[in-house]
């Protein structure tokens, strides 16, 4: 198993064998986040991911659960992603979940029968970096998409089946900023958009 620069997961996947099938972020310009800043972003070619994974075999046996890395996995060619699902849960027989990182733009640049293709080749759960649901907010930590496009992206994932993570900053605003706005605006979304946790 082979690593660029700093690997980063949910606290959830810490049991899950981490294969990077990205480097870095998809969008990596957010202000309050410091992942990703020594690297440059770039899809890892598909002879090397498939290395990764026989290397992993050979360390490990069989896996139960995979998290896909870097940042936006779901940024990923839709046929690249499909290949990399078939030949984890071919090469490891308990495999009963693959996760990642999806990021907004990424997912609203797929068609809803991409999506769901990833969801039947075995793409269970995606953790999205909502942050807020106020469009203030949003433009100013530079997050790349407004509030409705944050709801389209969650709701993309929801409706295709995937295990919905949401990522939420309550304090994202400080003290001194229209913290109450923040919080309203994110309860709404995140009641609109659904996502299971």
């Amino acid at each position: 198993m082979r690593y660029e620069g700093t690997v980063y997961r949910p606290p959830g996947e810490w049991k899950s064998y981490l294969l990077q099938v990205t480097v870095g972020c998809s969008h990596n310009a957010c202000t309050f986040c410091g992942m990703y800043k020594d690297k440059r972003y770039r899809v890892r070619p598909l002879e090397e991911i498939f290395e990764d994974i026989a290397l992993a075999r050979a360390a490990y046996g069989d896996v139960k659960r995979v998290f896909l890395c870097d940042g936006d996995a779901v940024a990923m060619d839709t046929e690249e992603l499909l290949a990399v699902l078939d030949r984890l849960y071919e090469t490891f027989p308990s495999l009963e979940r693959v996760n990642a990182y999806a990021g907004p733009g990424s997912t609203l640049r797929k068609t809803e029968e991409e999506l769901a293709a990833l969801r039947r080749a075995g793409l269970v759960r995606l953790y999205l970096g909502v942050e807020s649901g106020s469009d203030t907010v949003l433009k100013a930590i530079n997050k790349g998409v407004t509030a409705a496009q944050m709801l389209e992206a969650g709701q993309k994932l929801v409706a295709a089946g995937f295990d919905l993570w949401a990522i939420i900053i309550m304090g994202l605003t400080g003290q001194d900023g229209d913290w109450e706005e923040h919080i309203l605006s994110t309860a709404r979304m995140i009641n609109e958009m659904r996502p299971r946790h």
